[in-house]
């Protein structure tokens, strides 16, 4: 039997409450959808230009779809986007968590994408989203335009002291232990996160289970990428070795693009949106 991603049944109420909070203070008008999966229903949120190319996009472990919060207003210029919440984390989607280890998160992403009329959209996916919309392109390239990724995890080893640090987070998730380790993941030169953001992030980070971290991204995948893949990474990113897994894509997928961000950590889209949000439009509009 699955384990649902939320600690108890109050962790889920106060979690849902902050997305709701969240979608209060949205920046353009958008759509609440849900379509059905083997794991359940996929719910997510609609916006941007709807008479624009689809651009599907998949937030991080531990998050959900309004944690695209200071990206979709310039997103949405030029693209229609699909935001959605990932299974088994801290949205509106099923609780069922598929394995990192199977292919259970590609089965999702493939009938979400079915249940929404998406016969080849664009996917950019942060985080462990950016894992997924690589595997996922990797496994079916016929179903994807152009790709991004930012900060996919698994190009390189997890470093030792940013696993620690993750795990004590997850044992003493205390307010204060919550938001130093946002700061581990963000770059002290990053823009200032609102705080309503960041309380958001600790009730988050305090009321679900974590990921077990994904399995590495093989070498053959990487290297059956499509010409139109741009990857993204955070200059202060803590999590891995940052210039040696963007010389791991150029070796092996030399026809993707790869932008090391200055000023930014794991979680860029949120520490430079207008850096990222830039490179994205020129990307998803070539």
């Amino acid at each position: 039997m699955p384990q649902s991603a939320f600690k108890t049944p109050e962790a889920r109420r106060r979690v849902l409450d902050g997305y709701a909070q969240t979608l209060r203070s949205w920046p353009i008008p958008f759509e609440s959808r849900q379509v059905e999966t083997h794991l359940g229903p996929a719910h997510l949120l609609l916006c941007g230009d709807d008479a624009a190319p689809p651009l599907v996009l998949l937030h991080g472990g531990g998050g959900n779809a309004t944690t695209w919060r200071p990206n979709v207003e310039r997103l949405g210029r030029t693209a229609r986007l699909y935001l959605l919440d990932l299974p088994g984390d801290a949205g509106r989607s099923s609780e069922n968590r598929p394995d990192s280890g199977s292919d259970g998160h590609l089965r999702w992403l493939g009938e979400a994408l079915d249940g929404l009329g998406l016969e080849r959209p664009s996917i950019c996916g942060a985080s462990f989203g950016g894992w997924l919309a690589l595997r996922f392109a990797a496994a079916h390239p016929d179903r994807v335009d152009r790709l991004a990724a930012l900060a996919p995890p698994s190009l390189e080893g997890m470093r030792p002291s940013f696993a620690l640090a993750a795990l004590f987070a997850a044992l003493v998730p205390t307010d204060g232990i919550a938001r130093r380790f946002y700061r581990r993941i963000s770059s002290p030169n990053a823009v200032p996160v609102p705080e309503d953001a960041l309380a958001d992030f600790v009730v988050r980070w305090r009321s679900t289970r974590p990921y077990d971290p994904p399995p590495r991204i093989p070498d053959d995948e990487l290297a059956s990428l499509p010409a139109s893949t741009l990857v993204l990474l955070g200059a202060d990113d803590r999590l891995f070795d940052v210039h040696r897994a963007a010389e791991r894509v150029r070796r092996l997928a030399p026809a993707a693009r790869v932008e090391i961000v200055p000023d930014a950590g794991h979680t860029l889209p949120v520490d430079q949106p207008e850096v990222v949000d830039g490179l994205l439009r020129e990307h998803f509009t070539a």
